[in-house]
């Protein structure tokens, strides 16, 4: 990121020596990244560099259900599927889809679980979309996307599948083919590169067809599919931190586990773990007994303790988690809901030193009320 910002700072759209310096960096970020979900060879699909998860979410559904204009058809313009937890810029996405004559199908993920057979019964030749998240990040969930994907084949030949993948990246492994997603998104800040670079996967064969339109318009930057001038410096330390990630996976997914073991053992007698039968290792979502998450949030904060209530994009709403509700607990459950957000970079002492001022802080605040 340094090189980029001080030396190869030119507009990588520029012909100029120092604009082809730039360009050099931003496509050696882009094989990086393409390498890193499994992408080998230049026709294994495109790879689209933008702000973050939520551009690649949005430029993924709105640049196909617009892709093609559809007349109204027994009331609706199309069908779109996507789950009951998914990220904000899905779910509002899919909401404004909605107001504009399309129906949005949320299938259900009770307890952390897709339905799939509730899938399977939504899913027909209307669906022109289905998004459907790897892990959820409020509860870490991991959902069996390849399965529905194959349902999805089956029932909809004509959907395009999108897989927000931002909280899986890294965590779990998987490419977009195990998948069998047309288009999938990313998040540089997910695997500690900077905030605001992301990247959306799309399969040749959307691209081929033209199955998928710009949201930007411009100079024709990204192959055309995103204009403006791109954030090279942030694009370089992505790919130099996907490059990283690979190498070591392996290792920061053992780490991670252990921690995770760890920490289940501490918080088991203290508080109600909303544990999903499969998810990753890096969020565990808890319920407080009798305790409001921004409440304690607080006190832990006072510690020099950072954890959130629920998605970061969305801390500041205060509204009662509508995927924690999805997930099936109840409106005074979902008030009293912290996620922790573990790190490879963690360690067992960091670990025992929170669940030490968490019981304290139950204690402490059980008495005040």
């Amino acid at each position: 990121m340094r090189e980029a910002l001080c030396v190869c700072f030119a507009n990588p759209g520029s012909v100029h020596r120092a604009g082809m310096a730039a360009h050099g960096m931003l496509e050696e970020a882009r094989r990086q990244v393409a390498a890193s979900l499994g992408l080998r060879r230049p026709g294994d699909g495109q790879i689209c560099f933008c702000s973050g998860g939520t551009e690649a979410n949005n430029q993924a559904i709105f640049g196909t259900v617009y892709a093609k204009s559809r007349p109204v058809k027994n009331g609706s313009r199309g069908k779109i599927l996507i789950t009951d937890g998914e990220h904000p810029s899905v779910e509002n996405a899919a909401a404004q889809l909605e107001g504009d004559g399309f129906t949005v199908v949320r299938i259900p993920t009770r307890g952390g679980v897709l339905d799939l057979d509730y899938l399977e019964k939504a899913a027909d030749a209307s669906v022109i979309l289905a998004a459907l998240m790897l892990v959820n990040n409020e509860t870490g969930a991991l959902y069996p996307v390849s399965e529905a994907a194959k349902i999805l084949r089956c029932n909809s030949p004509g959907a395009v599948i999108h897989c927000d993948a931002v909280q899986a990246y890294m965590r779990v492994p998987f490419t977009p083919a195990f998948l069998g997603v047309d288009t999938l998104s990313v998040s540089a800040h997910k695997i500690y590169a900077p905030k605001g670079a992301g990247a959306l996967y799309i399969s040749r064969e959307m691209i081929q067809k033209k199955r998928i339109h710009p949201l930007l318009w411009g100079g024709g930057q990204e192959e055309g599919l995103r204009s403006g001038t791109e954030n090279v410096p942030a694009i370089a330390a992505f790919g130099a931190a996907a490059a990283e990630g690979m190498e070591e996976a392996g290792r920061r997914r053992e780490s991670l586990h252990r921690l995770h073991t760890v920490l289940l053992e501490k918080l088991s007698p203290l508080v109600q773990i909303n544990l999903p039968p499969k998810g990753v290792d890096a969020i565990v979502n808890i319920t407080l007994p009798g305790i409001k998450s921004e409440v304690m949030l607080r006190a832990l904060s006072a510690r020099g303790i950072c954890v959130s209530a629920g998605s970061a994009c969305s801390a500041r709403s205060k509204k009662i988690s509508r995927v924690l509700l999805a997930f099936g607990l109840s409106e005074k459950e979902a008030d009293c809901a912290l996620r922790i957000s573990l790190s490879h970079q963690n360690t067992k002492e960091e670990l025992s030193f929170f669940a030490q001022a968490l019981e304290e802080e139950i204690h402490h605040l059980a008495r005040l009320r």
